[in-house]
């Protein structure tokens, strides 16, 4: 079939799929995908086409595609990963050279001549050829020797441009004579020939394309050195061009040029862009320049129309662009050069139609079409910005509606989804222009106000009311933007505290959200907009009575928000009855809703902000209990009774404070005031038991949640006085308890009622005066606890004990904190700590013990602080009381960890582990004696080794080792107090850790030995290197003679005994030795030398690898590696 038939064809088949869209008979998901898949079904019956029918067999024969293979990684051969790091060596060789080597030459750079400047860069060049020999010729390397050819290639045109720089040729050849063009041209004859020799020789395209760019710049400046006129430079390359095209038709078919020929086709198109940014940089003229990039545009339109190659287009579209934007900028266009932008946006989608839609591109020119057309637009506003201070402007009105008119149709083609919301946003900015330039006259009218308009106009202009069939693909988009717009707009008007605009602004957003709730298809917006209805009436009430809080203060101090969000309320719930009267029971309910929601804000902003306290707060909180007892009453929901509680308790302070500010109360009246709040939630609670049971318990919940609060609250504002509150507590909790059946509840009542008994006595105390007995509330509460617990029920002892031990352990806290902290209450404090553990030792809650033993140990600090005692009694007291918790743990449990069947049941030795807290804390004391010193470390070390047995025998070892680990303190301690010499102190200090890892390797007996080993290697390196520092520091032939015989004590024992470590070590310390004897004479040659030295070891080594190779290759073997092998299987046997 004849292709121009069956483009016909598709066209008819996409107008009359879009009419079915624009009618409404299909979505716009469906048209999407089967207009892609008539796409993809027309490229396939095209590709069919042209492909020429088989000889052999008619019938054609559709074969499935061949799997796409999937890339795998390239893995190097052992082969190519040596030469890969031969490579390296040399490159990091001729660099550490280089460095070296022109830090020699340079380093006299401002003293040399221009020609020995010019003459090293000439050097550099040969070098790096002379490499590329050496690499290649004889070392076999192809790819360093062709990167270094590269290098020197590249030094080529610098070594020429240093020529014209440094004045070499003469002042007129130089770069700022008059010459500098006709030196470009012949500086390009040079690199022309070498690129040519090297693409024959190494068959390499980069060096054709190299050569190529050379004859382009040579063309260029040889054109320049004329010095003719823009028309006439532009004619030099056109012709330029026209001969390079010319002689690649003479040579195309000779096989000699074939490399080069095979690259032209690209080439050429690269070229054109060289000859545009020749004239950019060599030339001045915007406007000439505009019109070379128009042309070189319209010349990449035909060759795509020529040659077929779609990929033109990217050119064609940049250069078009770029060209117009330097037209528009220097000439008279640039007056409504906005308009013409998006004239040019506009007319981009239709160049396929030009070129009679000969490859298809109609959705590559719209995507082009929508992105030069948005890049336009944020040019233009940014211009109106920046350049006309935001004023409005009839010509970016223009700009916008074409650019908006663009997106419309780019939307009619069945474009991505993003357009229409696009043509609704450039439509709104043009309809925005508009009411900017309408209302320009009227002060009044300010930007959230106009983008609010602007927006609403968008909504029901394009959104709602369909004004042609040409819009309608924009419709939901527009209510989408639309209302988009509108609520920028309202945070605009909050951000500036524009408050009678913001109530106009939300009214139109109330009837937007009620035709969008009748008109609208998508089902979540429907019902966010019914949500949002009597949310924004209620809103815009409370903006038009803030605008009466900005004008007048007295308004504002006497009723402020409250009144505002309360009228706001009262309003929306009276439009509940009038939705319902009109049929809209749905929204009558929401607005209910949204009444008690703007209420509660009234109620916040009643206790929060400035208002009248005496009857308008009161008033407020009355009207919202009975706000929300009509909601409970409507709804029935089991929450609102909590809301209702809480507002009756609200309502109960703020009633007593009115009550204050007319009446003085007694203090004692003023302690009870709080507590009887809770009271009164409960005895609500109580008399509605029977009559309605959810609202019994909202108030109970919240009279007894207040209830700890408002406690706290008397005892610390009122202090003595409180103590009848925490009476009627007593009795109230007690209550409590004994009316309630659930068992967790009855735990938290009783538990209240323990704590009411605490601050009963801590207040009673207080009234007493008796500074003597004001200290130990806690152990008195705690035995009216305990005696609690003797006569109490079993189920009631078992709740006690939760109560009991932590309230306890707090209390042994509190009687630490008296002052003074002297004997008695010491003994206090111990007792009541022997007392609690007795009883959590009885309830077998063994494992916390450890609590109050810290306790305990923290008391005996505080004694040991504040009471008479010397140093040495205070360490007897530390060193006697462990040794006791030492003695107790090992009597009264058999092992540290006892596991049972539940944690309660698990059994911990803590006495032993606070025993080793008070043997570790006898080293605070300060004593002359030498055994003093060392007892803690021996009581320490023997602690760890009686724990021996009590442990799993997998961790036995551990615990020896430990032991034996630790005696190292007391050592330390000992040798600290004598005096050393100071030849031998470092090996005094370091050599036991030698000693340790031998012993921890004893212990193991061969266990864990790769650990060991490598611990044993670590002690062996950190004790040599510390042992070499203090050989330097002190400098001396006596440190060097220790050292070194140590050293070669170790490398000896080593050897023996067949260890690395002691071998290896060894013989580094005494090479590191005589290394650092012999410094003087080594350490005074200058840096590049070794540099140097660096180079030609990587050298050497790539070469010897290299050679080593070769020989292997050719099946011999060198002594060097015969050697090696012998050494490395010896070291194998060793440890």
């Amino acid at each position: 079939m004849d292709s121009n038939i069956r483009e016909e064809q598709r066209k008819i088949f996409r107008k009359e799929l879009f009419t079915l869209r624009e009618e409404g008979y299909l979505s716009e998901a469906i048209v999407d995908t089967v207009a892609r898949a008539h796409y993809q079904y027309h490229m396939d019956l095209l590709e069919l086409e042209a492909k020429p029918p088989s000889t052999e067999n008619n019938t054609p024969i559709k074969k499935a595609a061949p799997p796409k293979p999937q890339k795998v990684k390239k893995t190097l051969t052992p082969e190519e990963i040596r030469e890969r790091n031969i490579t390296w060596l040399l490159n990091i060789g001729v660099i550490f050279l280089l460095i070296g080597g022109l830090f020699v030459a340079t380093s006299n750079w401002e003293s040399m001549t221009s020609f020995m400047k010019s003459g090293s860069i000439a050097i550099v060049a040969l070098l790096f050829y002379g490499i590329a020999f050496l690499t290649k010729k004889i070392l076999k390397i192809e790819k360093t020797a062709f990167a270094f050819i590269v290098l020197g290639s590249l030094f080529l045109p610098i070594f020429i441009l240093s020529l014209g720089w440094f004045g070499l040729l003469g002042p007129y050849l130089s770069i700022s004579g008059e010459g500098r063009y006709l030196l470009g041209t012949l500086g390009s004859l040079l690199p022309i020939i070498v690129y040519y020799v090297f693409a024959k020789n190494l068959v390499s395209r980069l060096f054709v394309w190299f050569t190529y760019v050379s004859i382009s710049i040579g063309t260029a400046f040889l054109l320049a050195s004329f010095h003719l006129k823009i028309d006439f430079f532009y004619l030099g390359l056109m012709v330029f061009n026209a001969i390079f095209i010319f002689v690649y038709h003479q040579l195309k078919h000779k096989e000699s040029f074939k490399l080069f020929t095979y690259e032209f086709i690209p080439y050429v198109q690269v070229n054109l862009v060289l000859c545009t940014l020749f004239m950019l940089f060599l030339y001045d003229n915007e406007v000439l320049y505009s019109f070379n990039l128009l042309l070189t545009a319209i010349i990449y339109l035909s060759m795509m129309y020529v040659s077929g190659r779609k990929e033109y287009h990217f050119i064609f579209s940049a250069m078009i662009v770029y060209g117009a934007y330097q037209l528009i900028e220097h000439s008279f266009l640039d007056s409504f050069g906005a308009i013409v932008y998006a004239l040019i946006g506009f007319g981009i989608v239709f160049v396929p139609k030009a070129m009679d839609d000969k490859f298809t591109l109609n959705k590559v020119f719209q995507y082009t079409s929508a992105v030069i057309s948005g890049l336009a637009f944020i040019y233009i506003s940014l211009e109106g910005i920046l350049l006309r201070a935001g004023n409005p402007s009839i010509v970016l009105m223009i700009a916008y509606f074409i650019i908006a008119v663009n997106f419309i149709y780019l939307s009619s083609q069945g474009s991505r989804r993003l357009f229409p919301y696009l043509s609704a946003v450039f439509a709104a900015s043009g309809i925005y222009e508009t009411i900017a330039l309408v209302s320009q006259p009227f002060e009044m009218v300010n930007f959230s106000l106009q983008l609010s308009l602007a927006g609403f106009i968008l909504y029901f202009g394009l959104g709602i009311e369909l004004l042609s069939k040409y819009v309608k693909i924009i419709q939901t988009a527009s209510r989408d933007v639309g209302l988009s717009i509108m609520v920028l707009a309202i945070l605009s008007a909050i951000s500036w505290l524009l408050w009678w605009e913001l109530g106009v602004m939300l009214l139109l957003l109330v009837v937007a959200a009620f035709l969008l709730n009748k008109k609208e298809t998508r089902i979540y917006l429907q019902e966010a907009a019914l949500w949002s209805i009597p949310g924004l009436l209620g809103l815009s009430i409370v903006a038009f009575g803030e605008e009466i809080n900005t004008n007048f203060s007295v308004y504002l101090n006497e009723y402020g928000y409250a009144i505002n969000f309360a009228a706001g309320a009262i309003m929306v719930l009276l439009c509940s009855f009038v939705w319902k009267k009109v049929g809209e029971k749905e929204l009558g309910s929401i607005s209910l809703y949204t009444s008690q929601v703007l209420y509660t804000f009234a109620i916040f902003h009643a206790l929060l902000s400035p208002i009248n306290h005496l009857w308008v707060q009161p008033l407020v909180l009355l009207v919202g209990i009975a706000m929300y007892f009509y909601l409970y009453k409507k709804v029935g929901t089991k929450w609102v009774p909590f809301i209702v509680s809480i507002s009756v308790l609200l309502t109960y302070f703020s009633i007593i404070q009115a009550i204050t500010l007319k009446f003085s109360l007694s203090h004692t009246i003023n302690s009870l005031i709080a507590s009887t709040s809770a009271v009164v939630m409960l005895l609500i609670a109580y008399l509605n038991q029977k009559n309605d049971l959810n609202l019994s318990i909202a108030f109970a919940w919240v009279g007894h949640s207040i209830y700890p609060l408002v406690l706290f609250f008397t005892w610390f504002a009122y202090q003595t006085d409180s103590i009848y509150s925490f009476i009627l507590a007593v009795f109230v909790y007690a209550f409590s308890t004994k009316f309630t059946k659930v068992e967790w509840k009855i735990k938290v009542f009783l538990y209240g009622s323990f704590t009411s008994l605490y601050f009963i006595v801590s207040t009673g105390l207080d009234q007493l005066n008796n500074r003597y007995f004001g200290n130990y509330e806690f152990p008195i509460t705690s035995g009216f606890i305990l005696l609690f617990a003797f006569f109490a029920k079993d189920e009631f002892k078992k709740r006690t004990a939760y109560y009991f031990v932590p309230f306890s352990t707090i209390g042994i806290v509190f009687t630490l904190i008296t002052y003074p902290f002297d004997l008695l209450p010491y003994l206090v404090t111990l007792a009541y700590i022997v007392g609690t553990l007795f009883y959590m030792h009885k309830i077998k809650w063994d494992l916390l013990g450890v609590i109050p033993l810290l306790l305990a140990f923290i008391a005996t600090i505080e004694y040991s602080y504040l009471g008479e005692l010397d140093e040495l009694d205070k360490m007897i007291l530390f060193g006697g009381l462990g040794i006791v918790l030492l003695i107790i743990g090992q009597f009264v449990y058999k092992k540290l960890v006892e596991y049972g069947p539940n944690i309660q049941q698990t059994k911990f030795d803590g006495f032993t582990l606070v025993s080793f807290m008070f043997f570790a804390f006898m080293y605070s004391f300060e004593n002359q004696y030498i055994w003093c010193q060392a007892l803690p470390g021996l009581l320490i070390s023997a602690s760890f080794l009686l724990q021996r047995k009590r442990v799993p025998a997998r961790f036995s070892v551990l615990l020896t080792i430990l032991g034996g680990a630790y005696l190292l303190q007391p050592y330390y301690s000992i040798i600290a107090m004598l005096h050393i010499p100071s030849l031998w102190e470092r090996e005094v200090i370091v050599l036991p850790f030698i000693i340790l890892i031998i012993f921890i390797r004893r212990c193991l007996k061969g266990r864990y030995s790769d650990i060991t080993k490598a611990v044993q290697w670590g002690v062996l390196i950190i004790v040599s290197l510390l042992l070499i520092q203090d050989g330097l520091a002190s400098n001396t032939i006596y440190d060097a003679i220790i050292l070194g015989t140590l050293s070669l004590v170790a490398m000896m024992a080593g050897m023996f005994l067949q260890i690395k470590s002691y071998f290896f070590v060894g013989a580094g310390v005494l090479l590191l030795n005589v290394f650092l004897q012999t410094r003087p004479y080594w350490g005074n040659m200058p840096w590049w030398f070794y540099l140097l030295i660096a180079g030609l070891i990587l050298i050497t080594v790539a070469s010897f690898n290299e050679w080593n190779k070769q020989k292997v290759n050719k099946g011999e073997s060198t002594f060097i590696t015969s050697f090696k092998e012998k050494v490395v299987d010896k070291m194998k046997k060793w440890d």
